[in-house]
């Protein structure tokens, strides 16, 4: 099975733009998910500290993983296992979420690297979720970007 996948973008925004979308718990409940999800956000975003997604998609879910790194407008990384997945909170089920800034003139891009999946579904299911969601974010963060402009 495939342990990893990486996905790039171009954002049309400065790197400060792009790393307050990425990090700031109101604006990623506008990306991550759906205004009917009712999605909340839990964390200080300190190493180590907890990181929690809450909402509704077809049944209430809960995902939480731990913050790994945080280096202001350059990386972010944290874990996350799903409830949806029932899997025990265990070391070898949680997924490594981590994105990587770079500026480009006046935009940025943005890495994303989502590795170790402890089942194909999980695979998938992120692969096809981040596909959607970074496109997402990125027309988020550059309609921000223009209206702070």
């Amino acid at each position: 099975m495939t342990q990893s996948f990486e996905l790039n973008t171009l954002i049309n925004a400065p790197a400060p733009v792009v790393w307050d979308s990425l990090v700031c718990t109101e604006k990623m409940k506008v990306w991550i998910g759906e205004p009917e999800m009712e999605i909340g956000i839990e964390t200080d975003w300190k190493l180590g500290s907890p990181m929690v997604v809450s909402g509704f998609h077809h049944s209430h879910f809960r995902n939480i993983g731990v913050v790994l790194e945080f280096k202001p407008m350059e990386r972010l990384s944290y874990t996350h296992l799903s409830s949806l997945s029932r899997l025990p909170d265990e070391p070898a089920n949680f997924t490594t979420v981590t994105f990587s800034l770079a500026p480009q003139g006046e935009a940025t891009s943005l890495a994303l690297l989502v590795a170790g999946f402890p089942t194909v579904s999980i695979f998938k299911h992120l692969q096809f979720y981040w596909v959607g969601t970074l496109g997402i974010l990125k027309q988020f963060t550059e309609r921000c970007y223009c209206r702070d402009a």
